[in-house]
């Protein structure tokens, strides 16, 4: 409540600032019996009072019944002040005028701020009904100060709104950025996981049967463990971004090491930039899930050049798709979602006889 009341106040300045000025001429005009002047007193400090109300509650989010109510009773003693005739009470409506918009807005600001000019007029007719400039000036100060008000409050909504869907873009970027992070991670630390624990089930393997094969497998586990850690720390400061060729040829070791035959084919310049780094991402998750759902034999890697994109192929002769406890959506979403904004595409087949993915990514990805 008190931080809306912050805000209303700091909109609605003009008004707090304008009331006392405005209403100095009819605390100077009081005249007639006591009886009077306490009536005057007591509209000035109703005018006052409602004022104050309206600089307060007045404004988005429209909410508060207090504005409306303030602004109506404000109406009502400034149309009671008029009926003294005198030129003194004449500023009280540009007051109100300064106050319209920031109780109303729309529509009916249009249609308030001239009925208050309209008034306004006939107020000053009252007091000098033979002066034509006098009642034509009254008006068109009235009319002014109200144009003038909505302006100026237009312009504070404007900023605030604008300050606001700032706000809102700076957390979605916030919400985007740890989205990527997050997909990124996933990325690097998956695939790297899975090679060390394929490569520690070959040490267990091999330990009894084949030391030195086993002692092979653990040097390579220490090596991709360091990798990793680097990597964790490059990703920390700026995600490192893979590399196409070292990615195949890491792909191919991890899926031997495994017992998955792999070939690589490459046919046509190799991609450069965007495109490079977004078909390493999808060489490392495909190889991820080659070994970790697929139970496969044999595995193709083939990447192909032509008509303006870039195609890469990861075929095995699996079990075909994973099952829904072990489908890992996060990861093929993500390097959808990765291909789609740079005008890729990402397409999966999954049968009994295999598994296959195919990416594909514009040669000038951007």
């Amino acid at each position: 409540m008190w931080s809306g009341l912050g805000c209303s106040w700091r909109r609605n300045a003009s008004v707090l600032v304008w009331t006392p000025i405005l209403l100095i001429g009819p605390v100077v005009d009081l005249h007639g019996s006591a009886g009077a002047v306490a009536f005057q007193v007591a509209l000035i400090l109703v005018i006052a009072a409602s004022a104050v109300a309206v600089g307060l509650t007045g404004g988005p989010p429209w909410r508060s019944v207090v504005a409306p109510v303030a602004l109506s009773t404000m109406v009502a003693a400034t149309f009671a002040g008029a009926t003294y005739g005198r030129s003194l009470w004449l500023p009280t409506w540009v007051l109100l005028a300064n106050a319209l918009p920031a109780v109303l807005r729309g529509r009916w600001l249009l249609l308030a701020v001239p009925a208050t000019g309209a008034a306004s007029a006939w107020a000053a007719w009252t007091v000098s009904p033979h002066q034509g400039s006098r009642v034509y000036t009254e008006t068109f100060v009235v009319l002014l100060a109200g144009a003038a008000s909505a302006a100026f409050f237009a312009l504070i909504d404007t900023v605030d709104e604008l300050r606001r869907t700032r706000q809102e873009l700076a957390r979605a970027a916030v919400a985007e950025e740890r989205e990527r992070f997050s997909r990124d991670l996933h990325d690097l630390l998956g695939h790297t996981l899975s090679v060390m624990v394929v490569k520690a089930q070959a040490v267990r393997r091999l330990v009894s049967q084949d030391p030195d094969a086993a002692i092979a497998h653990a040097v390579d586990i220490e090596q991709i463990g360091r990798r990793a850690l680097t990597d964790v720390r490059q990703a920390v400061d700026a995600m490192r971004a893979p590399n196409l060729s070292e990615e195949l040829d890491g792909a191919r070791r991890a899926l031997d090491a495994a017992g998955i035959s792999t070939t690589v084919e490459r046919s046509g310049p190799a991609p450069a930039g965007r495109a490079d780094e977004l078909l390493a991402w999808v060489v490392r998750e495909g190889a991820t899930n080659v070994l970790r759902h697929s139970g496969a034999s044999a595995c193709r890697i083939a990447v192909a050049d032509g008509e303006g994109e870039i195609r890469l192929t990861i075929a095995d002769d699996g079990v075909g798709a994973p099952t829904a406890p072990t489908l890992r959506l996060g990861g093929l979403e993500g390097l959808r979602d990765r291909l789609a904004a740079v005008g890729g595409g990402l397409a999966v087949e999954g049968h009994g006889e295999g598994f296959r993915l195919v990416a594909t990514v514009p040669e000038r990805a951007p």
